[in-house]
């Protein structure tokens, strides 16, 4: 093995720290890994390529580790990441094959490379793709706070200084101060239509892409959905594509076995509580990105020709699936619609059911509560970034939501039979504020025989881009509007006798920021109202959850 640092210049006068690693003499085609968190960390990804054959390129980005040049985020990565290719090329030891390996900004970081040079780039491996607002900081226009605030916080200081109590901030503009970091105010400006947004969207590049990818998530990754996305678009290019999903946080898809949640185990037991038979959820990422790489990169080896995406599924009966596409090809949609609690239920819940006659039969109803973000609904596991020091640990956690007032609670009746679903759930919600802005967020969950409930898939909107993050709409108070919350992606099994559980608020803190339901721009209001909510069902109003349900 031979590994030697350089330094690449680029435009704008910086030099680039890089680590070239070889496995020997001679040449070999190149894998480049572009990070904003230190090169130094690449060495066991960079000792397993190297291992297989294939020369590894490791780089600071401008303006982090070695490399010189002011760090001003996505919008610096095309020209170096150009350039620095063209640099490898250049190489001898470089034999005119390239592949990318990008993990988050990682990914970022590369995939310029990917639409500009599609003759030598092979291949690419993908851990989420986050190049536009709404696959990195913000979901249905509210802003990941509990990932965005510490990335920004460590960028000047360590982790181990944060105090969660900066998630509190009023106004949030103000969490870090510009003259420590101005990045953090450049997010916040106008939101999810911040200029910063415009200068640094490289989604142009995702559509441009034409290569072999093949692409992993977690179905504990907040950003589940740079990885969704981004496959379904390069699905379109032609270029082969094969999607890996598993029940996997952010920092656990690239390897090692997770343990998402201390009372869960994906496993069958027997009436003894003895391990009958064990389901392997460490994740594949070594194994498969080889197998990928020689097969596009070096022309060696095989794929299973059979399917394009392996999927694990979570909740009863949890195993590893095959099939065809994302979303499940089998899969169809099932409305489960929300109503009055039954007179004869004494758990003081709605009901879901997919019986179009429960709504028909019945008067319009509503339900009414109060968001305070004073006392917002505390994040509970899910889909989260693990930062255990703020509360952030990600996984199929127990839910307790359904004992506060400020949360309606709508539970389908026990199910006969396993019902499957693998996609993207969806909210069509009708409701009401006396605001002119605050949000509205449901949960999916999964009731056991005993009632305890546990993570399944949630989702956001904010009321003011409720059509969409190109300008703001605010509400007219007391008026009806429909709401879609678009929620995480999942393969799940709801076993029989359990019940499926929707709940209805409009927080989940700090996980997403709190809406201070005023008609200010929202980072830099001073003040905090509470607002009533009040959801609508019924034949004039049929809110309703919709269910990838598999046939």
């Amino acid at each position: 093995m031979y590994a030697v640092t350089e330094w690449v210049r680029v435009s704008g006068g910086a030099n680039l720290a890089t680590d070239v690693t070889l496995p020997d003499c001679g040449a070999y085609p190149v894998v480049i890994v572009r990070t904003v968190y230190g090169r130094k960390n690449l060495k066991s990804i960079s000792d397993l390529l190297v291992g297989h054959g294939y020369a590894t390129v490791g780089q600071d980005v401008r303006g982090s580790g070695q490399s010189s040049g002011q760090f001003s985020a996505l919008a610096q990565e095309p020209v170096d990441s150009t350039e620095t290719a063209q640099w490898v090329l250049s190489q001898p030891w470089c034999d005119g094959r390239l592949a990318i390996l990008g993990i988050s900004y990682l990914s970022a970081a590369s995939i310029a490379i990917a639409a500009e040079f599609p003759e030598q780039v092979k291949a690419a491996i993908w851990v989420t793709v986050p190049v536009r607002q709404d696959l990195l900081c913000f979901q249905g226009g509210a802003l990941r706070l509990h990932h965005t605030l510490p990335w920004a916080y460590m960028r000047h200081a360590s982790l181990s200084q944060f105090d969660p109590a900066l998630c509190r901030t009023i106004p949030l503009l103000e969490a870090i101060p510009q003259s420590r970091d101005p990045l953090w105010a450049a997010i916040l400006e106008e939101g999810p239509r911040s200029r910063l947004w415009r200068q640094n969207n490289l989604w142009s590049y995702v559509q441009r892409t034409r290569v072999p990818g093949i692409h992993f998530g977690g179905w504990f990754d907040f950003l589940l959905d740079a990885t969704l996305v981004p496959y379904s678009e390069m699905i379109k290019s032609g270029a082969p594509q094969r999607l890996v999903l598993g029940p996997w946080s952010h920092n656990g898809i690239i390897g090692g076995s997770e343990k998402i949640s201390g009372d869960v185990s994906y496993g069958y037991w027997d009436s003894q509580g003895l391990p009958e038979e064990t389901v392997d959820t460490s994740s594949p990422f070594a194994d498969e990105c080889i197998r990928w790489l020689d097969f596009w990169v070096k022309g060696t080896g095989h794929l299973d020709a059979k399917s394009s995406v392996r999927s694990f599924f979570t909740g009863h009966e949890p195993e590893w699936v095959e099939f065809d596409a994302w979303p499940h090809p089998s899969s169809c949609a099932i409305r489960m619609y929300l109503g009055a609690k039954s007179p004869r239920d004494d758990c003081g819940t709605g009901v879901l059911s997919t019986d179009i006659a429960l709504i028909e039969n019945h008067s319009d109803g509503c339900e009414s509560f109060v968001y305070d973000p004073e006392n917002p609904v505390p994040t509970e596991g899910g889909a989260v970034w693990a930062f255990p020091k703020a509360g952030m640990i990600p996984g199929p956690f127990i839910s307790s939501a359904h004992l506060r007032k400020d949360v309606l609670v709508y539970d389908s009746g026990v199910l006969e039979s396993s019902l499957e679903i693998c996609g993207a759930p969806e909210v069509e919600l009708y409701a009401s504020s006396d605001a002119p802005d605050t949000d509205f967020v449901a949960m999916l969950l999964d009731v056991d025989e005993q009632g305890v409930a546990r993570y399944v898939s949630d989702g956001i909107v904010r009321a003011r881009y409720r059509n969409g993050l190109d300008e703001e709409e605010l509400l007219e108070p007391g008026k009806i509007y429909l709401f879609r919350i678009q929620m995480k992606g999942c393969a799940h099994s709801f076993g029989p006798g359990h019940r499926v559980r929707l709940i209805v608020t409009s927080s989940n803190f700090p996980k997403f920021d709190r809406n201070p339901n005023t008609d200010e721009s929202i980072y830099h209001a001073r003040q905090m109202q509470k607002a009533v909510q009040t959801v609508c069902y019924g034949p004039a109003y049929p809110s309703a959850i919709v269910l990838p349900i598999l046939s």
